[in-house]
């Protein structure tokens, strides 16, 4: 059976977490070439550090990856994945619900209708949650820029399944 993948770039979350790298590298060479920054400066070090840092969440988190493969379904950003099997999956369907429910874009954690929910979410665009039958994280919802594709290939799945 063909495996779905889909790759959705977070162009806005890319942007704004770059800048704030940018002006960790910044900080870093302006007290190193013009002098201390305020009367009880950071040292040069933690600006280097913070700076390095904020690359790495930049290229951790600016592709949400999605695939549904015959093992189960596997959602997440660079190296923060959610594997699902087939077996722990109870049932799935469309968020309808506003995406300021989440607080934002990214992982975020918290309880809807008194079920644990991990959520991967980007700026904009449709979501599903899949319902699981096991675990304390009971539900999990991803963005998806083919809600009704990804709905298509889980139940080609979970039929066989």
């Amino acid at each position: 059976m063909k495996t779905y993948h889909e790759s959705l770039f977070s162009k806005w979350s890319t942007l704004i977490l770059f800048s704030i790298t940018v002006i960790f590298f910044l900080l870093y060479f302006y007290q190193i070439i013009v002098g201390p920054i305020g009367t009880d400066p950071a040292p040069n070090w933690f600006w280097f550090v913070m700076a390095v840092f904020m690359l790495a969440i930049t290229i951790n988190f600016r592709r949400l990856s999605i695939r549904i493969t015959s093992a189960g379904l596997t959602v997440g950003y660079g190296i923060y994945k959610k594997r699902i099997p087939w077996k722990n999956i109870e049932d799935r369907y469309i968020d309808e619900a506003s995406a300021i429910r989440y607080g934002g874009w990214g992982i975020r954690l918290g309880r809807v209708d008194g079920r644990w929910r991990t959520v991967y979410n980007v700026i904009g665009g449709p979501r599903v949650v899949v319902s699981l039958k096991k675990g304390w994280i009971r539900e999990v919802v991803f963005s998806t820029e083919n809600p009704e594709e990804v709905m298509k290939t889980m139940d080609r799945y979970l039929s066989i399944h």
